[in-house]
């Protein structure tokens, strides 16, 4: 059974780090639902898919916001507990930060793992959800036969706009074909006996195939426009593309990381490690950085703290650009990025505690003497 300081101590983390958790995601949903409605807005996904999306986006952010959120939590725990004084209460009764560290051992190290288990496990899972999705939304918005007769149909995020008076029964054929689209800048105005799909077999770009029309291309409120007839026109309506380089590499399992002499697998792989660290590392700076005067108040610290996570943010994805260009050596990677942060924070401690300084010289004086 813990001590009755350690549970203290752990129960008042726990019930800062839930507030705070409950807020940070709340935010951070807000902020993903806004942008898959931006998106469904602008054809790029269904109505269907935007509740998977919105749950894949929060699994996606649990291992990311979990080392901020301890972090804050703890910083919050002490800074009350400096202001009402009873850290000095319990450093008179014999409990130093030793004793600190241990209770916040035995819960950081759990925490740890568990955000190990999102970035490793879960992240690269819901990546490939979203891959999968993202690629299966990309085919079906350019699926013609998704077109509704007597009515306009929009494709191509509004690229292209036509009206087809009568579809056949297997919506292959359009007949009376009305199309709006835009070429390099000028606005362009077919009619067409009939249409249909094609979908050229070496690339797999998809096109729309009108025969027996006429096109006029022009630009509005100018005079000049250009009039032809064709017995053939063909139209691209979507290039067959996959998803984006990154967030492949982002749905690769973990275990097919290891071992990879790709600079970008590496990356991806060591950044994924830097979250679970994270949690260890901002411990360990926590207790420090809470220190404060029980009349100096705890938002100052809270600020210095936020500006420390910031910059490890910053220092995270600069690490990553720069392992993959080659700055950095490769034995190097991104763990650099955690020593600096704790080189960082024992510096300002010692600059904003000058008798933690003294304290330190003068031990470093008699081990040498």
């Amino acid at each position: 059974m813990l001590p009755i300081i350690d549970r203290y101590i752990l129960r008042e983390v726990t019930k800062s780090f839930f507030a705070i958790m409950t807020v940070l995601m709340l935010i951070v949903v807000s902020q993903s639902y806004i942008r898959i409605l931006q998106d469904a807005v602008a054809g790029a996904i269904s109505n269907e898919v935007m509740t998977r999306l919105l749950g894949l986006e929060v699994l996606q952010v649990l291992g990311p916001v979990t080392p901020p959120t301890f972090f804050f939590a703890i910083l919050y725990t002490l800074g009350r507990m400096y202001r009402d004084s009873e850290m000095t209460a319990l450093a008179a009764g014999g409990v130093g930060l030793r004793r600190i560290y241990r209770a916040f051992a035995l819960v950081a190290v759990p925490v740890a793992l568990v955000v190990a288990w999102f970035t490793l496990g879960l992240v690269p899972w819901v990546n490939a959800n979203k891959a999968e999705i993202m690629q299966q939304q990309k085919e079906e918005s350019a699926e013609l036969g998704m077109a509704v007769a007597g009515r306009f149909n929009e494709f191509s995020k509004g690229g292209l706009v036509f009206y087809v008076e009568k579809m056949s029964e297997d919506k292959r054929r359009m007949h009376n074909v009305f199309v709006q689209n835009r070429q390099h800048g000028k606005l362009g105005l077919i009619t067409a006996a009939e249409g249909y799909q094609y979908t050229e077999p070496d690339s797999g770009d998809l096109y729309l195939v009108l025969t027996r029309g006429h096109r006029y291309e022009g630009t509005p409120g100018n005079n000049e426009y250009t009039v032809g007839d064709f017995d053939k026109y063909a139209i691209l309506i979507d290039r067959r593309d996959q998803v984006s380089d990154s967030l492949q590499t982002k749905a690769i399992p973990t275990d097919d990381l290891f071992g990879a002499e790709d600079l970008r697998m590496r990356s991806e792989l060591e950044y994924r490690f830097m979250f679970p660290i994270a949690v260890l590392v901002f411990t360990i700076l926590s207790v420090p950085l809470s220190k404060s005067l029980p009349r100096e108040g705890i938002y100052g610290r809270l600020m210095l703290a936020l500006l420390f996570y910031f910059l490890f943010l910053n220092l995270q994805a600069v690490s990553g650009n720069w392992m993959v260009s080659g700055i950095t050596p490769v034995w190097m990677g991104r763990w650099w990025v955690h020593p600096l942060m704790l080189l960082l924070g024992g510096a300002v401690m010692l600059y904003k505690s000058p008798r933690m300084f003294r304290v330190l010289r003068n031990r470093l004086r008699s081990r040498r003497a």
